[in-house]
C-alpha cells in the first residue's frame, strides 16, 4: 500500500506491476483504489500519476460511499431497513395470494407467496421501486423543465436503469436515471435532472455549464455534497 497526499486528505492505493504499457488506475465499489504500473516504472512517477488523477479519483470514491447505504446485501426479510427518497423503512412480510408492495408508516408491507423466498420477494420491490421512480422522476422532470425551458431546451426523453457509476447521464435520445435515484432524498433527485437538463444546454463541464446550472440552482454544490454522503 501506498498514498499520496491531496490537499488535507491521504489518497491510500494498493500497487502492482505487470507486463503492460500503460498505467491503470481503478476505483472500486468498496472505494478501494487500484494501480497497475508497467514493471521497472519509479514509485515517484506513478505517485505523480495518481496525484494527477487526484480529484477523478475522489469523485468515485464519494460516489461508491454514497451509494452503500442504499446497496448493501440485503436478506429481504422481516425487520431489514430499506430506503425510499431518503428514509428508511423496514420490511414487513406477510404471507398471502394476493401479491402487493404498500408503503405505510415506517413500514414497507410486502405480500408475497413465500417469505422465506427472497429472490422472489426483491423482485417484488425492485419492481415497486421502478414504478415509483417513474412516476416521481416524471414528475421532477416537469418541475425542473419549467424553470429552464426558457433556454430553448426540447422537452426529454426520460429513460430509467440500474448504472453503476452514474446517477444520470444525458444522450441524444434524452435523460437516464438511475433507478437508485428514488431511494434518496428528493432534492438530490431534483439536483441530478437540473445536472442534466443543463448538459442538453452546454454538453461539457466548462465554465458555461456550472454558470447555467448556478443560475437554475443556487445551491447545487449543497444538495451535491448530500447526494455524494459527504454534507
Amino acid at each position: 500500500m501506498h498514498e499520496v497526499a491531496y490537499g488535507t486528505e491521504q489518497i491510500a492505493f494498493e500497487l502492482s506491476f505487470s507486463e503492460r504499457k500503460t498505467l491503470e488506475i481503478s476505483v472500486f465499489p468498496d472505494a478501494s483504489i487500484v494501480v497497475v504500473a508497467p514493471q521497472g516504472v519509479a514509485l515517484e512517477k506513478i505517485k505523480a500519476k495518481v496525484l494527477k488523477r487526484a480529484f477523478w479519483i475522489q469523485e468515485q470514491r464519494r460516489f461508491f460511499l454514497s451509494l452503500q447505504p442504499y446497496e448493501q446485501e440485503k436478506e429481504y426479510v422481516n425487520g431489514e431497513t430499506h430506503f425510499y427518497l431518503g428514509r428508511r423503512y423496514r420490511l414487513k412480510i406477510t404471507e398471502t395470494t394476493v401479491l402487493s408492495v404498500k408503503l405505510k408508516g415506517k413500514f414497507l408491507h410486502i405480500h408475497t407467496l413465500d417469505k422465506t423466498n427472497s429472490k422472489a420477494i426483491k423482485q417484488q420491490l425492485q419492481d415497486w421501486y421502478k414504478v415509483q421512480a417513474k412516476r416521481r422522476f416524471q414528475e421532477r422532470l416537469k418541475l425542473a423543465y419549467e424553470k429552464i425551458k426558457k433556454e430553448g431546451i426540447a422537452y426529454p426523453n426520460l429513460s430509467i436503469r440500474l448504472m453503476r457509476k452514474r446517477w444520470g447521464s444525458c444522450t441524444k435520445q434524452g435523460i437516464i436515471l438511475n433507478l437508485n435515484l428514488i431511494k434518496v432524498p428528493i432534492y438530490c433527485i431534483d439536483y441530478v435532472v437540473m445536472h442534466e437538463l443543463c448538459h442538453l444546454k452546454v454538453p461539457n463541464h466548462s465554465p458555461a455549464f456550472y454558470k447555467l446550472k448556478e443560475r437554475y440552482m443556487v445551491d447545487w454544490k449543497d444538495r451535491k455534497r448530500v447526494l455524494e454522503g459527504i454534507g
